[in-house]
């Protein structure tokens, strides 16, 4: 797939670069915001990863002029600002998503493979007959048995399989795989086909790629095409993933580290200048400029703390800002401090550390010792694990943290069993996916579990590795199965049964809460794609509810929109300060309320059944 990140930094740029081209991305660098725009209209891309901060034209300029002319390609916005302000500007002028600098590499990949992803409209396994390609590992295999493919010829094998029908003529092929600054003639073409037709052949397929004469090149139709889901990264896969990039940003890191020292000598100087108030406007303006540019490039070579020294100087350099002697000596510290840290040795921790945001499994289970090793393996898989060893404490822990899914024993001593909590838990709303997880294999039980609404049935004893398999297969069928999904929040229970009514024909899922007391709970359990929130409500205002949201780094970029009668300019920008995307009035014609909603929806990867 073909790239084009838009970056002025230079060691950024450099690190993005290879960084993508590691994954087998064919990427072009743009070093400002005008020649950037000229590259999206001249050439096909497959996602722009767009820096805001740009010579010439903006990110957000550059994004607002591409999608007003009908522009489809997805947009990875990065920036250093961390505002919600910010980011409802980058989503209203285009953008799929934002990531703010400083970040770590595999967030950036992972983002970068999520929207390739939505745009394929491809969560899978590719495979031809007896060969697959796993998009995950970058791997190909062919009967099981892995081969060994340059970059362009998996490039090429991938673009024909995410293309099917297709026909590529080889100027295209070059246009979407070769780099627009070196493109080879097109015999070129024909010679990295012919040598993935070989390696394909030796290793036991067919051959895969049709030439269509006079036209060009196309996959040949199988005898039986297969789709294989891919269920979570294992923790292996993440591991490797981490080690890549980090290897990639030290070698990038070493031939860019002179270069990022000589910003910090320039704010140094700046710093020193200060002490006797003789630094110009202009030279205070240069630093904080440098100051800028290391808050977002330190941390791509993993020095977080770094970017926040950098982002802290960044605040102090702004020419309006009148400096106390303080403040003067404060920048002096802090300069040091960033000099100091970036000529010690670089040390980029390599564990993998489960996100505290990661899908959560409730263990329902009296066997310590197997709970705790699939806590233990869960880790490795990107998944959290909490255990109940009865079930008082488990409908405790559902009660304050309802999990994503449930792991339930069905087998516990006393007068209650199983079975009985996996009725209450098919009464509840929302529903949480259940896998009965017993030594009971009887055809009874297995009836009862699937006639009480449990979705997998597991017998012990079983490989915690087909545990957690099972598990991520049930969560990647939630998100696919959920994902336009709308929690309503509001007093009067009417409005979310009116939306309901309104929003069902466009396959759109609404889950009303007249209670915003159990609002974090519910909001939890459901992740909706979509927030709306009345203004005023007993207990909580919306605004706070608003506020409270957006304070979660893991819900910063969900959609809000508040539906309230009060159409006040003063309310109206109470919800826009708290981080609302949209303000509906409640007075609004219906086919205008389903379109602002279902345009918000389509923003975050809204499908239609």
């Amino acid at each position: 797939m073909k790239l084009l990140l838009i970056e002025d930094d230079q060691p950024t740029g450099s690190a993005l670069t290879a960084l993508l081209a590691a994954q087998h991305y064919t990427v072009n660098l743009a070093t400002d915001g005008q020649t950037g725009l000229e590259l999206a209209r001249a050439f096909a891309y497959d996602l722009i990863v767009l820096d805001v901060s740009l010579p010439k034209l903006d990110g957000l300029s550059v994004c607002k002029q591409l999608r007003a002319e009908g522009y489809q390609c997805p947009i990875l916005l990065l920036t250093a600002n961390a505002g919600s302000h910010e980011r409802v500007m980058g989503l209203d002028a285009g953008a799929n998503d934002y990531v703010v600098k400083p970040f770590d590499p595999p967030e950036l990949l992972a983002r970068v493979r999520a929207l390739l992803r939505r745009e394929a409209a491809s969560t899978s396994v590719l495979s031809w007959e007896n060969v697959q390609l796993d998009t995950v590992r970058n791997e190909v295999t062919c009967n099981g048995e892995s081969m060994r493919l340059t970059h362009k010829e998996y490039c090429l094998l991938e673009l024909f399989l995410l293309n099917p029908k297709r026909i590529f003529s080889r100027s295209a092929l070059l246009d979407r795989l070769w780099d627009f600054a070196e493109p080879p003639g097109e015999e070129t073409v024909s010679t990295h086909i012919k040598c993935l037709r070989q390696k394909l052949k030796a290793a036991g397929a067919a051959d895969l790629i049709e030439t269509v004469y006079g036209l060009g090149y196309r996959l040949r139709t199988p005898a039986q095409a297969v789709e294989i889901p891919v269920l979570a990264a294992t923790g292996k896969q993440r591991e490797v993933a981490l080690q890549t990039a980090v290897t990639i940003t030290s070698k990038v890191w070493n031939k860019y580290r002179d270069k990022i020292l000589a910003q910090v000598m320039v704010i140094e100087t700046a710093a020193q200048t200060l002490t006797s108030d003789r630094l110009s406007p202009a030279e205070r303006q240069h630093a904080q400029q440098e100051a800028h540019k290391l808050a977002g490039s330190l941390g791509i070579f993993g020095f977080m703390a770094g970017s926040q020294l950098a982002q802290a100087l960044e605040v102090l350099l702004q020419p309006a800002v009148t400096l106390t002697d303080v403040q003067v000596q404060h920048i002096v510290e802090l300069t040091a401090s960033l000099r100091q840290l970036l000529e010690q040795p670089q040390t980029t921790p390599l564990t993998v550390e489960t996100s505290a945001y990661a899908p959560l499994i409730l263990v329902i289970d009296d066997d310590l010792l197997l709970a705790e090793r699939v806590r233990i393996e869960a880790i490795a898989w990107g998944l959290r694990v909490e255990v109940a060893t009865d079930l008082t404490v488990a409908r405790k822990a559902i009660a304050q943290s309802p999990p994503n899914v449930i792991l339930l024993d069905l087998n516990f001593p006393g007068a209650e069993d199983g079975f009985m909590l996996l009725r209450e838990l098919m009464q509840r709303s929302p529903k949480i996916p259940v896998l009965a997880f017993t030594g009971q294999g009887d055809l009874a039980s297995r009836l009862e579990v699937v006639r009480l609404g449990g979705c997998v049935f597991l017998q012990k004893p079983l490989p915690t590795y087909e545990i957690l398999k099972a598990v991520t297969s049930v969560l990647h069928q939630m998100q696919v199965s959920h994902h336009n999904r709308v929690l309503v929040v509001d007093d009067d229970g009417a409005i979310a049964a009116h939306l309901t009514h309104l929003l069902h024909p466009f396959g759109v899922e609404v889950t009303g809460l007249n209670d915003p007391r159990q609002f974090w709970q519910v909001l939890t359990a459901t992740t909706p794609n979509l927030l709306l929130l009345d203004l005023e409500m007993p207990d909580f205002h919306g605004v706070e509810l608003c506020q409270a949201v957006r304070s979660a780094p893991e819900w910063q970029y969900l959609p809000i929109l508040f539906l309230s009668a009060h159409t006040d300019a003063a309310a109206i920008e109470r919800a826009f300060t708290a981080g609302a995307d949209d303000y509906l009035s409640k007075a609004m014609p219906a086919t205008e309320l389903v379109t602002r909603i279902i345009h918000r929806l389509k923003r975050s990867g809204f499908q239609t059944e």
